[in-house]
């Protein structure tokens, strides 16, 4: 967090994408949605940041307003957000939980659905394919969790993802405000764009596959031990996001290696 001093008050402005809160993020994500300048959106973000009265903003020196707008740039980089700020969505009288952060309690079906669904919405901008992504992750909590949970190790509050569900919850997700499915769009993007550090093998193997769904498609044959059948294939879809990646990981790496070695040959 940044510190800012203004007529001997101390104000708290978010550094990254994680330290902002529920109300922030709902706020940057208005924002995105406007028409603003980039000046415009910046002082926008900062008062909004800093919480202060009308008569508190007048008093800030333009210079230092410019300051303060450079520390906010963050918004304009690559997205970073990896906290799940809205852990609940509201439809009318039913509440959907959301995953944690990082999305650490995902299974790799849902992922790498939503995956497909966020690729869709980012490049037609059309609301059917975020409100379907959202409607992915966000599903109703397991009948009695607060004694369930102290009895099992899975501890994903969420009933099991099944897609003949999807449809239904997807029409009531509709109804949603726009600035609530965009955030969760902005912390799956943040999530998406941790994965590449933490597993860098995975990437590299995925991007020289041709196309997206392709690449997924043959990584998941990978984790299936080469088996195409339909038990073997729901095993590896069900099973955690992390541990999946962990294991795609070693597998990419260990080929990569091979191939190295090869090539190292060839060129003796």
């Amino acid at each position: 967090m940044n510190q800012v001093e203004i007529d001997g008050k101390t104000y708290s402005m978010p550094s990254n994408w994680n330290e902002l809160t529920r109300k922030q993020v709902l706020f940057v994500s208005r924002l995105f949605q406007g028409q603003f300048s980039m000046v415009d959106f910046k002082l926008r973000a900062l008062f909004d940041f800093l919480s202060v009265r009308p008569k508190i903003k007048k008093r800030i020196h333009p210079e230092d307003a410019y300051f303060l707008c450079e520390t906010i740039d963050f918004l304009f980089s690559e997205v970073s957000l990896t906290k799940n700020l809205l852990p609940i969505i509201s439809t009318g009288r039913r509440k959907y939980t959301g995953p944690s952060d990082s999305m650490m309690n995902c299974t790799f079906g849902e992922f790498t659905m939503a995956n497909s669904l966020l690729d869709a919405f980012s490049k037609t901008k059309e609301h059917k394919y975020l409100d379907e992504m959202v409607a992915v992750f966000y599903r109703p909590r397991k009948w009695f969790w607060f004694i369930r949970k102290g009895f099992t190790d899975n501890q994903d509050p969420r009933e099991r993802f099944v897609s003949r569900s999807l449809k239904k919850r997807c029409t009531r997700i509709a109804s949603v405000d726009y600035d609530i499915k965009y955030s969760v769009f902005l912390f799956f993007s943040g999530v998406l764009n941790s994965l590449p550090v933490l597993y860098p093998h995975v990437y590299q193997q995925k991007g020289d596959a041709g196309s997206e769904d392709n690449g997924w498609a043959s990584l998941i044959i990978s984790m299936a031990d080469g088996k195409t059948d339909d038990k073997s294939l729901e095993t590896v879809m069900n099973s955690n996001l992390y541990n999946v990646m962990i294991g795609l990981n070693k597998k990419a790496k260990e080929y990569h290696e091979y191939i190295s070695k090869i090539e190292s040959y060839d060129r003796h």
